[in-house]
């Protein structure tokens, strides 16, 4: 009697155990995931370096430090379907930028592509902001540009503000985008 007494308990111990450890597991799980998606995407509040590049036509700028308020940086790829659902709306909206913002926000496209490349996609598209090309990966990393295309509002101290990861062609997600530029408030 005493011993089946024993097993019942040692069961529910073993059942509570369980549980606990299930549950564990899942509060584990959720922290491991946010911080993939830290380490992978783009978010409001992470800050980017500064870096020097040059564009197809020779000019020095600056990713991540912009001259204005606000610096728009759009990554995108030559060949990439997303990219080119996105180029229409894009050249919409730098057009709008530049008259709603004037010199206050600077907007510059950044190509996973050769120059020749990058020039032939800008003009195609009607880009009238500079595009330059960038290929390397650890620069790339730096500003969570592994999925394109990316959209990404930064702030003159290098801090993000506003991030669109994937396809950019609806009203919402332009209005969404001067909503952030007009926003003088820290993420």
């Amino acid at each position: 009697m005493w011993r089946s007494i024993v097993v019942w308990i040692a069961l529910l111990a073993a059942s509570i155990l369980v549980a606990l450890l299930g549950w564990q597991n899942r509060g584990l799980r959720k922290e491991r995931d946010w911080l993939t998606d830290r380490v992978s995407y783009a978010y409001p509040g992470m800050y980017v370096p500064a870096l020097e590049v040059r564009s197809s036509s020779g000019a020095a700028l600056e990713l991540g430090a912009p001259r204005g308020d606000f610096q728009v940086l759009y990554f995108f790829t030559h060949d990439c379907a997303y990219c080119l659902k996105s180029a229409p709306t894009l050249a919409r909206t730098a057009r709008t930028l530049q008259s709603d913002f004037g010199s206050q926000v600077s907007m510059l496209g950044i190509c996973q592509c050769t120059d020749d490349q990058a020039r032939e996609y800008a003009l195609r598209h009607r880009f009238d902001f500079p595009v330059v090309t960038m290929s390397d990966r650890r620069n790339l990393m730096l500003y969570r540009a592994r999925i394109v295309p990316l959209l990404l509002v930064v702030d003159r101290d290098g801090r993000v503000r506003h991030a669109i990861q994937g396809v950019f062609d609806t009203e919402e997600q332009t209005r969404g985008l001067i909503a952030a530029l007009r926003n003088r408030a820290s993420p």
